[in-house]
């Protein structure tokens, strides 16, 4: 791992000298990234960076949920407003061949999804394309961080989107340690490192209590049975009615204890058994409000905003809190921001129960699917989709091998597929099975180790979506099975 690290240092110091470069003899810039934490996080460092070489009103931005929708809108595209483009965790072969048509060699990705031709090494700050593969555990935001610190962009500005984008990115470990299992590894980790070494961050583990800063210590204790059986004489009485952020860090840390005590008892302490009772948090000791002292609550609320649908303002709030400190302290912003929140949660809500409903259980050739299509006139957004197949892999207990959710929208004529992975007894990672699969039918794809997804374009009718969506699950299956 150090020479991968080593790597990647000397990719992104290359990468520096190319960035100064450009912006030497370019005035107007365009980012570019994707409608997630990762995706936001990444503008978000890579705005700040321009803003200390730029004037404000030469930087523009986009987001798009699909490699299929910024095709589209690069096809349309005013060049003349725009002299370079900056990409971030997003694209694949065809949106950069035109991309790179449009603004020639002024162009600067950063990703670490699929791996790109050779002939765009030199534009391209990817692992993949240095020969370090998805064990490098770099996600765009991590390495957009440093190659703003590499520029001269102070930590203190731009702390919290590397850690917020990471988490986002949901990349595990599942080696590390004997224990638990550590959420940042790799080149993120050493990112997260050199954070906690400036007193940015702070980590330490905590239940794994989804939505625990939303309620108390009583409701969470009883809405998880096996918290129920591990917490109920664990937890004091006077605690019941404090969140598990309310609590002291030492009253913290001695539940926790009392918890491992307690399962090893039971004899059953294991790194899965562990792993499920508890996550690692990062937290932002300089934030002082719910929403953004916590990476995984900020992550969350960064895909709440962009990701369902809520409309450029959210978007805009979305990537203006990761920039500036000073916004998240404006008691204004923050009444809009849970305003925002709400309007959410209740799409979200209703993208689940749509889900659960529709959601039908195959088997084939000894692997068990839990799969779920939405091909309703108002069908989930596609950036959804991995939340959603996330919720039924949750709904479902781990009980399949496979999880896949798909939604087709006949008036962007767009589908799009996420895939979940359960079991580690697949071997080969899914974003590299799905990008195969994908480019086989005609798509797109690509992901990580247990998650992936594809996108299709040029169906024209839901059946055919339907056959299409088919098709890439028994192609998993056949994949998985041969």
């Amino acid at each position: 791992m150090e020479n991968h690290i080593k790597s990647l240092m000397r990719a992104i110091e290359r990468f520096s000298e190319h960035l100064n470069e450009m912006l030497s003899r370019v005035k107007r810039v365009l980012v570019i990234g994707h409608n997630d934490a990762d995706g936001y996080s990444s503008m978000a460092i890579m705005s700040l960076l321009l803003e200390k070489k730029l004037e404000p009103e030469m930087l523009s931005w986009m987001s798009f949920d699909s490699p299929v929708e910024l095709f589209r809108t690069l096809k349309n595209i005013n060049v003349e407003k725009f002299d370079a483009a900056i990409v971030v965790d997003f694209g694949s072969e065809d949106e950069m061949r035109e991309l790179f048509d449009i603004f020639k060699e002024n162009v600067l990705i950063i990703d670490h999804h699929v791996s790109y031709p050779q002939e765009y090494k030199d534009f391209i700050l990817n692992p993949r394309m240095l020969g370090i593969e998805a064990d490098s555990f770099a996600c765009s935001s991590t390495l957009a961080y440093s190659l703003a610190r590499m520029v001269g962009v102070p930590p203190e500005k731009i702390y919290a989107p590397p850690i917020v984008g990471a988490i986002g990115d949901v990349q595990y470990d599942y080696e590390d340690s004997d224990e638990a299992i550590k959420a940042l590894v790799g080149y993120n980790r050493y990112v997260l490192e050199e954070l906690k070494d400036l007193g940015l961050v702070s980590e330490e583990i905590a239940p794994n209590i989804y939505g625990k800063y939303q309620q108390t210590m009583h409701d969470a204790i009883n809405k998880y049975g096996l918290f129920s059986r591990l917490f109920s004489d664990i937890v004091p009485e006077r605690y019941s009615t404090m969140s598990w952020y309310d609590l002291k860090k030492d009253d913290r840390m001695n539940i926790i204890a009392k918890i491992l005590e307690r399962v090893s008892e039971m004899g059953i302490l294991s790194k899965e058994v562990v792993s499920e009772l508890f996550i690692y948090d990062y937290i932002f000791p300089k934030e002082d409000i719910k929403y953004f002292r916590e990476a995984k609550e900020f992550a969350t609320l960064v895909n709440n905003l962009v990701r369902l649908n809520l409309g450029k303002k959210a978007k805009d709030l979305a990537l203006s809190i990761l920039k500036y400190n000073n916004l998240r302290k404006n008691k204004n912003i923050i009444k809009t921001l849970e305003g925002y929140l709400q309007q959410a949660n209740r799409k979200k809500r209703e993208y689940y129960r749509k889900a659960k409903d529709g959601a039908e259980c195959l088997s084939l050739k000894g692997i068990k699917a839990f799969v779920y299509i939405d091909l309703t006139e108002k069908p989930m957004p596609p950036a959804i989709t991995g939340s959603v197949a996330g919720f039924l892999m949750n709904l479902d207990k781990g009980l399949s091998e496979l999880y896949v959710v798909g939604t087709y929208d006949q008036g962007r004529d767009l589908l799009k597929i996420s895939v979940r992975v359960s079991s580690e007894t697949f071997e080969a990672a899914i974003g590299d099975i799905i990008r195969e699969i994908a480019r086989d039918l005609g798509g797109e794809g690509g992901g990580h180790k247990f998650a992936g997804g594809c996108e299709f374009s040029g169906l024209m009718k839901k059946d055919t979506a339907k056959r299409k969506f088919y098709d890439v699950i028994y192609r998993i299956i056949e994949y998985y099975t041969s």
